[in-house]
This record gives structure tokens, C-alpha cells and sequence, in this order.
């Protein structure tokens, strides 16, 4: 079995549709994406995250996507009802890519140790390290609904905390994730809606 097996969604709300409002930020829009690599990882605080390598249009495109919180839970409680259990964001778009990708949810999907290239900040480089990937949606496509984000650069301050600088940068974020053939949704195949409305809602927005 693979790491991520106890993450499952069998007890979280189900999540709908929503709107959202040397690198080379590439346009908001749906792109058919490769998954080259798919690797765990783990935040110094403890909480899980799934790094993506993905080939857009022979442009290498990389993410890295927090699939839990630090105590290793993959939802947060409700503030309006503490009965509810919210998916995090970042687990329901990998939940979703396997899902699509596979049939399988997150927590079904094996793990094989490979090497990847991953940044070192000791070293300045990208450096083959070993990994834990996830072998199922390698190699395989999806379409993801990408936007172009500009957020302010952050400095880590003498308390400690980290503090905006006055500068922005720009980067690409996976908003929504849409099966390669059909364009549909998760939500739209468990409710049984035949064609990919909320692609083209997505896509015009």
C-alpha cells in the first residue's frame, strides 16, 4: 500500500464547484498536463504535501501541494457546524487527479521510492534525491485549470515571522482539476452530470 493510506475522504463533506477568484508563469486557463513526477514531502511543522513536475505544452511547470496540517489531519472543522469535516483544498485537488487519473482516490494509490531532482538550498541546485512517489498517475494526463497568481514576496524577520517586502512575484497555482477526455469534474461524474459545464463556467471566468 502506499503512505498517504490513512488520508481518506469517506468521512469529509463532499466538495462542489466553486469559482475561485528562472521560472515563466504561463496564462490562467485549462491545460492538458503530463505528470512527470508526483513525490511526498513533509514541512518542518510536520504537515504533508504531494510536489507535482508537470509537462505543459514542453514546459516544465512545478508545484508543491499540502495535502494535511500539521497534526496530519486532512480537513479542517467547520465554523459554522464543528460536526463537518472540510477537506483541505490541497488534498482535494490530489484526491481529485487520482480520482480521474486512475479511478482510485489518494489513499489507494501505491508508493515507490525513485530519485528526483529536487532544489537543495545548501547546495543552489537541483539535486537527484530519493523520494516517495506516487507510480499510478506518472506518466499519465490531466487537464488542470491553472491561474496566474501575483503575490507578494515574503522575508523572514528578526521575530521570527515572516513579513511582505513590498515586492511581488508571479507563479502558477492548480485551481481545478478536470478528467483529460471529458473535461468533467468529480463532482460533476458523482452527480451524474454528462457534460463538462463547470470546464467551459471556468474557463470563460
Amino acid at each position: 500500500m502506499g503512505i498517504f493510506q490513512n488520508l481518506k475522504s469517506d468521512n469529509l463533506e463532499e466538495t462542489g464547484d466553486k469559482l475561485g477568484g528562472g521560472f515563466e508563469s504561463i496564462p490562467s486557463n485549462h491545460y492538458l498536463a503530463t505528470v512527470v513526477m508526483a513525490y511526498a514531502g513533509k514541512s518542518e511543522g510536520g504537515a504533508q504535501n504531494v510536489t507535482l513536475h508537470l509537462d505543459i505544452d514542453g514546459k516544465e511547470q512545478r508545484e508543491t501541494i499540502y495535502i494535511t496540517n500539521r497534526k496530519g489531519e486532512n480537513f479542517y472543522t467547520d465554523k459554522s457546524d464543528s460536526s463537518k469535516k472540510m477537506p483541505l483544498p490541497g488534498f482535494t485537488t490530489i484526491d481529485d487527479m487520482c480520482l480521474l487519473m486512475t479511478g482510485s482516490p489518494l489513499c489507494e494509490q501505491d508508493s515507490e521510492t525513485k530519485t528526483a531532482k529536487i532544489y537543495n538550498f545548501t547546495e543552489r541546485k537541483d539535486v537527484l534525491t530519493p523520494v516517495e512517489c506516487l507510480t499510478g498517475i506518472m506518466g499519465k494526463q490531466v487537464g488542470l485549470g491553472i491561474l496566474r497568481v501575483i503575490e507578494d514576496k515574503q522575508k523572514k524577520g528578526d521575530d521570527g515571522a515572516y513579513h511582505n517586502t513590498g515586492e511581488t512575484r508571479t507563479k502558477n497555482e492548480i485551481d481545478k482539476v478536470f478528467h483529460p477526455e471529458t473535461g468533467r469534474t468529480v463532482n460533476e461524474y458523482r452527480h451524474e452530470i454528462e457534460t463538462a459545464e463547470f470546464k467551459t463556467a471556468w474557463v470563460e471566468k
